[in-house]
C-alpha cells in the first residue's frame, strides 16, 4: 500500500512485509557483529585484556562522555542550519530527534535511526520527511569528508599500506559519488531524475516513480549547496563536532594508559568511524571493535590492550546515547510501535 501526502511520499508495507524486513536485517546484523567480533578478539591475550579493563581509570569516562554529548549538540546546531531553508526549527526541538535517531541506530539494524530521525522531526514539526532526510544525507557526506581528512593526514605522517588506508579510500569514493549526485540533483534536477529512471528501468514502474518522487522532494533539503554562508558554517561545525570526538578518544587513550602521539587520536577516530559506517549490526557492535584494534595495531599496541580500549570507548558511546534517546522517546510521546511504522 502507498500513502501519499502533499509534502512527501512514503511506502507503507504490509505488516508481514515489515516483519520479514526486520527479521532479515536482525539476522544479517547479528552475523555482521559476530564476524567482526571474532576477527577483533581472535588470538587475544585474555589476561592482558582483563588487566587493561581492571587498571583503566574510569573517572576519565566523565570528560569523554561530556565531549561526546557536546559533539551531539554541535551536530544539532549544524542540522538546524541545514534545515533552515525548509523550516526554522529550534535546537530544543531538534536535539531530541537527533538523540532518538542515534538511540535507534544502537538498538535497530541497518542504520534505521537515520530514517527515524527524519520521521521524528517531520511528525513533530510538520515538514516533509524526504526533505528532512535529505539534510541528514548531506550531513553524513560532510561527516565522511571530515573524517577522511582526519584519517588520511595522520597516515601521511605514519605511512601504512594496510586495510585501513584501503577502506578510507573506498569510503572517500562512496562519499564523493554521493556528493556529486546530490549536487547534480540540486542543479540539474530533471536531468538527474531522467538518468535515475533509466538506471531503474528494470524495476517495476511504481518503484521507479516512487524513487524519483522521493528524490524530487529531496531538493528542498539540498539548499546548503546554494548558500555559501551556510556551506561555510556547515563545514566549520563539522570540523568542530569531530574535534570534540577526537578529544573523547584521546581522553580514553590516557585512561587506558596508552601513551601515543596526539595525532594518533585523529587516525584512531577515523578508523573507528569506518566501523560505525558498516551497515547491518545494531550499534555497530563488532565493526567498531575490529577497526579500533586495527587502528591501534598501527602503533604497535598489543591486541589485549586494544580490545580493552575498544570495549571502554564503545560503552562510553553506546550507553549514554541509548539512555538519553530512550528518555526523549518517552518525553516526545513516541513508541517503538511508531518506530516500526517509520521503518
Amino acid at each position: 500500500m502507498i500513502r501519499r501526502s502533499a509534502s512527501t511520499f512514503w511506502i507503507s508495507p504490509g505488516r508481514s512485509e515489515r516483519g520479514w524486513f526486520l527479521r532479515r536485517h536482525i539476522w544479517i546484523g547479528l552475523a555482521v557483529s559476530v564476524l567482526f567480533l571474532f576477527l577483533a578478539v581472535h588470538k587475544t591475550d585474555i589476561s592482558e585484556l582483563g588487566q587493561t579493563l581492571r587498571t583503566a581509570q574510569y573517572a576519565y569516562l566523565i570528560p569523554a562522555v561530556g565531549l561526546t554529548l557536546v559533539s551531539f549538540w554541535v551536530r544539532t546546531v549544524r542540522w538546524k542550519y541545514l534545515l533552515e531553508p525548509v523550516k526554522s526549527i529550534s535546537i530544543n526541538s531538534l536535539f531530541p530527534a537527533v538523540m532518538i535517531g542515534f538511540m535507534a541506530n544502537n538498538v535497530l539494524p541497518a542504520k534505521l535511526g537515520e530514517f527515524i530521525r527524519a520521521y521524528s522531526i517531520g511528525k513533530k514539526e510538520g515538514i516533509s520527511k524526504s526533505s528532512s532526510f535529505a539534510t541528514i544525507v548531506v550531513e553524513r557526506v560532510f561527516d565522511g569528508f571530515t573524517l577522511f581528512l582526519f584519517l588520511v593526514i595522520p597516515l601521511l605522517i605514519r605511512p601504512s599500506d594496510g586495510m585501513i588506508r584501503q577502506a578510507a579510500y573506498a569510503a572517500f569514493v562512496v562519499y564523493a559519488g554521493t556528493l556529486a549526485f546530490l549536487i547534480l540533483l540540486k542543479y540539474r534536477t530533471d536531468t538527474t531524475l531522467e538518468w535515475t529512471r533509466r538506471v531503474l528501468r528494470p524495476l517495476p514502474h511504481r518503484w521507479t516513480a516512487k524513487v524519483c518522487g522521493v528524490l524530487r522532494a529531496f531538493v528542498a533539503g539540498l539548499q546548503v549547496f546554494h548558500n555559501a554562508g551556510t556551506l561555510t558554517v556547515t563545514i566549520a561545525l563539522s570540523v568542530g563536532m569531530w574535534l570534540c570526538m577526537v578529544g573523547a578518544v584521546y581522553v580514553l587513550l590516557v585512561s587506558c594508559d596508552l601513551c601515543m602521539p596526539a595525532y594518533a587520536a585523529f587516525l584512531l577516530l577515523g578508523a573507528i568511524a569506518l566501523g560505525f559506517s558498516v551497515p547491518g549490526s545494531p550499534g555497530s557492535v563488532g565493526p567498531v571493535e575490529f577497526f579500533s584494534v586495527a587502528g591501534l595495531a598501527l602503533f604497535g599496541i598489543p591486541k589485549g590492550q586494544a580490545v580493552g580500549f575498544s570495549i571502554i570507548f564503545h560503552a562510553s558511546q553506546y550507553v549514554p546515547v541509548t539512555l538519553i534517546g530512550l528518555v526523549y522517546l518517552w518525553s516526545e510521546h513516541l513508541s517503538f510501535r511508531a518506530i516500526r511504522e517509520a521503518e
